[in-house]
């Protein structure tokens, strides 16, 4: 499964039910203030930025799976954020996405491109201080 952005990788609220433990969020969607969907999207594309931020193409992923945990944490802190969660802090939510983002590592598939942005640049140097030149004395 490709993880492309603006594509929830946790595709229903009954997934991160399972994956946070989380059961007070069965009736959000009921009061129709909510769209769940949407917010599910906007997590989904924080943790996507976040692994194009350091050089990753989310495309490439064979393992997008491994996130599921990070986006479900990053989706009840933006709950919280918007006080539909009561009193919880988003901060230590936010928090444990992050934990959850960093305890992972991306595999990604070994097509011929490079794998990472900074993959398969060359550095170069020249030898001498004066660059080398065919037919110069």
């Amino acid at each position: 499964m490709a993880f492309r952005r603006d594509e929830p990788l946790v595709a229903t609220v009954e997934r991160v039910v399972q994956l946070t433990g989380r059961t007070d969020l069965r009736n959000l969607e009921a009061s129709g203030e909510l769209d769940l969907h949407d917010l599910l999207r906007s997590a989904s594309s924080t943790i996507h930025d976040k692994l194009f931020a350091r050089g990753v193409d989310p495309e490439r992923l064979v393992n997008a799976f491994v996130y599921e945990n990070a986006v479900a944490w990053q989706f009840l802190g933006v709950l919280a954020e918007a006080g539909s969660l009561g009193s919880e802090d988003p901060e230590a939510l936010f928090a444990r996405s992050a934990a959850f983002f960093e305890d992972v590592r991306p595999r990604l598939d070994e097509g011929d491109g490079p794998r990472t942005a900074t993959e398969g640049v060359p550095a170069v140097q020249n030898p001498t201080a004066v660059p080398f030149s065919e037919g110069a004395p």
